[in-house]
């Protein structure tokens, strides 16, 4: 379970980041004269933070290459009911403007994307330093 935690609190600095490109981005394009409010850091926090809790779809065994998908589709649904649903909440944007929603839809799977790419990518990293570590290690032994 620890590992899990980690594995979470390792996941959220990107998310957040991601998160706050969107915002700015959105804010800018949508409304350039936009007052933000202090609450809308905390809820870019909240929000990132509920989204990195569905990295817990995902069971720490090897999945099938059929589970894997099933997983990582539940997972971005759970992303999408999270955001939208806290827009709505929080009042971020105009449920009735489709071009908000689809932008919306858009940054959350460029965001989805580059989160499991930079996290992927430093797995395969962290995995070549083991390895090599490892085979340095076997190489002293004989």
């Amino acid at each position: 379970m620890l590992s899990r935690i980690k594995e979470v609190l390792q996941t959220f600095p990107y998310v957040v980041t991601g998160v706050l490109f969107a915002c700015a981005l959105f804010i800018t394009i949508f409304n350039e004269e936009a007052y933000i409010p202090a609450g809308l850091f905390w809820q870019i926090l909240a929000v990132s933070f509920l989204c990195v809790l569905g990295d817990l779809f995902f069971p720490q065994r090897d999945m099938t290459g059929r589970e894997r998908r099933v997983r990582r589709l539940l997972h971005y649904l759970y992303i999408n009911v999270v955001v939208f649903g806290s827009g709505r909440i929080f009042h971020w944007y105009d449920a009735g403007n489709l071009i908000m929603n689809a932008f919306i839809f858009l940054m959350i799977i460029v965001i989805c994307y580059s989160v499991s790419f930079v996290i992927q990518r430093r797995n395969r990293r962290l995995s070549e330093l083991l390895n090599e570590r490892l085979e340095q290690y076997q190489n002293k032994m004989q």
